[in-house]
């Protein structure tokens, strides 16, 4: 089996598909193999470990849920003060000695709280909680990068006995105490340029990427190679450096940024040109390497300036690496110099007090023993000096200075803490603040008994913050509840997440704003939950699904859709499946057909009992081949089927948009489950969620993928994709398991689909313990409701259709039903629902007639879709109807019942010469007819035309037609190109009026406001059984902003013979009263002579002449423009020959 890998780097089409990257010809391109065993196990203790994590005892431990909480944002490390009129009203304040203060869990002590102010020591938040999403946890090697969040999140509260307090040490200063002369500086510059696991650039790119967090994933500095001379060079000082036996050190962390083999040469020196080697470091591929050395005295000048330099070894461009960090470690005497504050780090000693004086302190440093930054100690201070308690061999932290930072009122927010029970509810929604309102009427219907009477849980992400994560944005919080929520009641619960979230590093926000979080990127939800609550490793312990919506009414749009879904009880267009499949070379079209071909008898078969059509790539090119669809999903799919090469916006089989206003796609209350393999076509996760983009093209366009499951009224009810790239065989693997548990496995078949993909997980991952199989199914991601039962369903529904299910021959073809001595009567039968094998279905025939009636019973085997058998009777020449009913006794269990009875009635005069007679009642399959004109005239294609022309569309069909506007779309397109989209027009907005002209034809009138510029409009039209007409009109056309161009006349054929036309092209504001024509023989005889009124506001008037019964020869004709005052202003002479008849 190939690999299949598709580039994911969301280039444009043609460079993605083009990018080289699609099949190897190895069946996985795995490293030494020896070495994946050892990573894999390492990664599997780490997990374990990590898995511990999750457990009792739960991060919200530390809440009294019936006391007041505020929650308190810091952005700098420093002493803070909020004024206790900041506080929210409702907090008491009236004991200030009984507030306490909280940070991660555990009581911070407060430097002092009066009855004015609170002050505390703070500090920003730094990531310590992502360690548990890295595996193993080691592998977060950067201590300088949160990935999530900068802010500190605190909280006051106000407790029954008084709370924590600062200790106080004001010792004098007493000289025998040894006085230290130095302290350990350390000057750290940090990196953020890039990240060290970046997409965005092929060229630099790994090649298999994880969800969870790996190989020291980081923001680091920019990527170093062989092009840019493979050199980085950055300067430091050792301010203030004191000699000792404590040497200087400089600590470094570099990212290899390409999958190679690195050696990096480290250098330092007093200047570029006076450079020591030091060392060559080997880094491997993308993981990061730690390295610390000594500086030595020559290493830095007189001023204690140095230079450190990192170049490539190797001549090779793609030799790449990055500066994620570097620290410089040395003695340093206490000089606080003019900083406003200073950490100072103190070597560990053995006694138990030391004496420190500092030069440059002014009488307004407080001093403060951050050793412990929970509990933080101040010191007093004697004119520069003071005395320190010390712990016997630890090393510990001062904090000197001289401001105090006031916490802004944007930074203090009222907590309710709400207690979560977590026996109690078994479907589970997470949103955002903004997304609640939709939220909540989803848990309404959720709760309602046709919603399937859940009991609904809506919990906001910041509430899942602040009780799971102490208050710090992060997915940790969400692992962490759904934990806690796991703890009681059972795992028969439901996740949904309402929201949107933003994983690509490049375009995360801090604090996630408006985000209900996933992990990693590649994406994956199924982290969120897997390995929790004793599940195996990487298998979720709950289904998990996601909506992506960005507003209220993307909720409310995808709650109508899911309503629809389940209320329908016609289910027989879901038994229709459609395969799809793309590829760039023949070898690859074939494979990925014959891997879809495989998977028909498990839908032919299965339970389902559906029918696939198959659509397949039908030219081996690297660029994507477009693909009509559009009847089929109209007409109702249960399933979408893509294997092929993918991007976030198209696939290399393309099927578009569902908003596509050229597909004319139209599939109310009938939406499909899409499942897309192909590259990042799930990926919705990199920002991209412009609904109305300035061009098709724009970079924050919506994704394919969100596009079919955020449109109202049309589109899909879920989707299944792949957030990052996909290979053939775990996609193939997975694919195969889905569709047995979906459609063969009698077990899971009729679950919802989140549970059927917990099947799939869970029998994979029992099978497969590649990186491949486990990165595949975390990264396959559901958007929709996982509680949804897609496609399959629970009873058979046997039917007969009224208008095709009896159809009555004679004995044979040459014989009439009169003469004929016995009838066939022909039945066609339907199984619109679940395909239940061996099961006997009895089918009743009675044929009535003037003479009396005649029953006739069958029983027929049970089938997956279609069934057809024929009746033999005795003719008796009076038949009057025939009734064909299923189950006559109601012995089996079917969704719908009303269907079970179909009849013919038979008028024998009508019939009797007649071969064979079915119902009158003919399908509506005749699509209607659309003819669309501007200024009442026909467009040709990029005609320039006056400004706001008068458009009117006709529609005319067999049947009839009702005046709705929903048979008739009108879109424009405000460009003449691509560089801008269509948008749908408003009948209400543009006040535009659909009439009936009789019974089986329409017309509509629109007034535009268009001006001057390009335009191209598109109108798609269908009759009342939904047949679309059999082309849309598209046009090109522009208006002109000259107002005044000089009149012009074309007449054409010539030669002509049956016809003549005219096309006079006027100014807009030409004074055009009418036209006259004038055609003359060559005697100078008059031989038509006629006068035409121009359409109004036209720049183009057209006309014909039919020359009848003249002989062949030369005309002249004359065209004369004639104004208000009937004066000729501007005449066309011309000659035409006509050949005659």
């Amino acid at each position: 089996m190939e690999k299949y890998l598709v580039d994911c780097s969301h280039f444009l089409a043609r460079q993605w598909l083009e990018s080289g990257r699609g099949f190897s010809r190895s069946n996985m391109r795995y490293h030494n193999h020896t070495l994946i065993k050892l990573i894999f196990f390492s990664i599997w203790l780490s997990a374990n470990v990590a898995n511990a994590q999750w457990g009792a005892p739960y991060a919200n431990n530390w809440i009294d849920y019936t006391k007041p909480y505020v929650k308190i944002g810091i952005e700098k490390k420093g002493l803070h003060k909020i004024s206790l009129s900041a506080l929210p009203k409702s907090f008491p304040t009236n004991s200030p000695d009984k507030i306490q203060l909280w940070r991660r869990g555990k009581q911070v002590s407060i430097i002092s709280a009066s009855n004015k102010e609170i002050l505390f020591y703070a500090v920003p938040n730094d990531g310590a909680s992502d360690s548990l999403l890295y595996r193993p946890m080691s592998s977060r090697v950067n201590p300088y990068f949160s990935m999530y969040s900068d802010e500190g999140a605190y909280f006051l509260t106000v407790g029954d006995s008084p709370g924590n307090r600062a200790k106080i040490i004001d010792e004098p200063i007493d000289n025998n105490v040894p006085l230290l002369p130095f302290h350990k500086e350390t000057l750290t510059t940090v990196y953020q340029d890039d990240y060290s696991l970046s997409t965005l650039k092929a060229i630099s790119k790994p090649p298999f990427l994880n969800s969870y967090f790996e190989l020291g994933a980081s923001r680091t500095g920019k990527v170093q190679d062989n092009d840019g001379a493979g050199l980085i060079t950055v300067n430091f000082k050792l301010q203030n450096h004191i000699n000792a036996s404590q040497k200087p050190f400089i600590k470094l962390l570099i990212h290899g940024r390409s999958d190679k083999e690195h050696k990096i040469e480290v250098y330092v020196g007093k200047n570029p040109k006076s450079l020591r080697h030091v060392t060559v470091l080997t880094n491997s591929r993308f993981s990061p390497t730690k390295y610390s050395f000594e500086l030595k005295q020559e290493d830095t000048d007189a001023d204690k300036n140095g230079v450190i330099s990192l170049k490539t070894v190797n001549a090779d461009r793609l030799d790449r690496f990055s500066l994620t960090y570097f620290s410089v470690e040395f003695p340093q005497s206490f000089y606080i110099e003019k900083q406003a504050s200073k950490e100072f780090r103190l070597f560990p000693v053995q006694d138990d007090r030391s004496r420190i004086s500092f030069k440059g302190a002014s009488a307004d440093f407080t001093f403060t023993d951050i050793s412990d930054p929970d509990k933080p100690i101040v010191i007093k201070a004697k004119n520069e000096s003071i005395i320190v308690p010390r712990q016997a061999g630890e090393e510990q932290t001062l904090f000197a200075t001289k401001e105090v930072f006031n916490v802004d009122v944007s930074k203090i927010k009222d907590i309710k803490f709400q207690p979560l029970i977590p026996k109690e509810p078994d479907y589970i929604i997470i949103t955002t603040d903004s997304l609640l309102e939709g939220a909540t009427q989803f848990a309404k219907y959720r709760a309602s008994q046709s919603g399937g009477g859940f009991k609904p849980l809506i919990v906001n992400i910041r509430e899942i913050y602040n009780q799971f994560n102490y208050g710090e944005p992060s997915p940790v919080a969400v692992r962490k509840f759904i934990s806690y929520m796991l703890t009681e009641g059972g795992k028969d619960k439901y996740l949904f997440l309402i929201g949107k979230s933003i994983t690509q590093n490049e375009a995360m926000k801090r604090e996630l704003p408006d985000e209900v979080p996933t992990i990693g990127y590649p994406a994956s939800d199924m982290l969120l939950v897997e390995g929790l609550a004793g599940a195996p490793q990487d298998v979720p312990a709950i289904p998990v699904g996601r909506l992506s919506a960005v507003t209220n009414q993307h909720v409310i749009d995808y709650l109508q859709k899911v309503k629809d879904y389940e209320s329908m009880k016609d289910y027989s267009w879901r038994k229709n499946v459609l395969h799809l499949n793309g590829g760039k070379t023949v070898e690859e079209i074939s494979q990925l057909k014959g891997l879809l071909s495989a998977l028909e008898t498990d839908v032919e078969n299965g339970e389902l009992g559906g029918k696939v059509k198959q659509f397949a790539k039908q030219q081996a090119m690297p660029e994507p081949e477009p693909v009509n669809i559009t009847p089929e999903v109209n007409a109702g799919a249960g399933l979408i089927t893509f294997f092929g090469h993918g991007s976030w916006y198209i696939t290399d089989l393309d099927m578009g948009y569902i908003t596509d206003a050229a597909r004319s796609y139209s599939n109310l209350h009938k939406y499909p489950v899409l499942y897309f393999n192909g590259c990042g076509v799930g990926n919705i996760f990199a920002d991209k969620f412009n609904q109305k983009p300035k061009t098709p093209k724009s970079a924050d366009r919506i994704t394919l993928s969100l596009d079919w499951l955020l449109a109202p009224n049309r589109g899909a009810i879920a989707v299944i994709a792949n957030s990052y790239e996909s290979y053939v065989s775990p996609s193939a693997a997975y694919l195969q398991r889905l569709y047995h548990y979906m459609f063969m496995d009698s077990a899971t078949a009729h679950l919802p689909i989140g549970k059927i993909q917990m099947a799939v997980a869970n029998d994979i991952l029992s099978k497969h313990k590649d990186a491949h199989s486990i990165a595949n199914t975390h990264q396959t991601i559901l958007q929709g409701d996982p509680a949804l039962k897609l496609i399959t369903v629970d009873k058979p529904d046997y039917a007969v259709d009224p208008d095709e299910s009896i159809a009555l021959q004679a004995q044979s073809p040459n014989k009439s039903i009169e003469a004929s001595d016995s009838l066939k009567v022909l039945i066609k039968i339907s199984n619109n629902g679940r395909f239940i094998a061996k099961q006997h279905v009895p089918v009743t025939l009675t044929y009535f007639g003037r003479k009396g009636n005649i029953t006739k019973t069958e029983s027929i085997k049970s089938f997956p879709s279609q069934f057809a058998c024929q009746v033999t009777l005795l003719n008796s020449r009076d038949i009057q109807k025939i009734r064909v009913e299923i189950d006559p006794k109601r012995a089996i269990s079917e969704l719908n019942v009303d269907n079970n009875v179909a009849e013919l009635d038979i008028d024998w005069d009508s019939v009797k010469d007649k071969n064979a007679f079915s119902s009158e009642h003919a399908k509506d399959i005749v699509p209607p007819l659309l003819t669309v004109k501007f200024d009442d005239r026909l467009l040709e294609h990029k005609e320039t035309i006056a400004a706001k022309p008068q458009i009117t569309i006709y529609l005319s069909d067999d049947k009839q037609l009702l005046a709705d506007t929903s048979l008739i779309e009108i879109f424009i397109k405000h460009c003449g190109d691509d560089k801008c989209d269509f948008e749908r027009i408003s009948y209400l907005e543009n006040n535009i009026k659909i009439n009936a002209l009789d019974l089986k034809a329409l017309k509509l009138n629109f007034a535009t406001d268009l001006k001057a510029g390009a335009y191209e409009i598109l109108v798609n039209a269908k009759d009342r059984a939904g047949n679309a007409v059999a082309q849309p009109y598209r046009m090109l056309f522009e208006i002109s902003d000259d107002e005044n161009p000089p009149s012009e006349l074309v007449v054409s054929p010539n030669p002509a013979s049956s016809y003549l036309r005219f096309e006079l092209k006027t100014a807009v504001n030409a004074d055009l009263k009418s036209i006259k024509y004038i055609i003359y023989n060559q005697r100078g005889i008059v031989v038509e002579d006629k006068s035409l009124q121009p359409a109004s506001g036209a720049l183009t008037n057209e006309w014909y002449w039919m020359p009848s019964d003249l002989s062949a020869g030369l005309y002249m004709y004359k065209v004369l423009l004639v104004n208000a005052r009937n004066e000729t202003f501007v005449t066309f002479p011309g000659k035409v020959i006509i050949y005659g008849k």
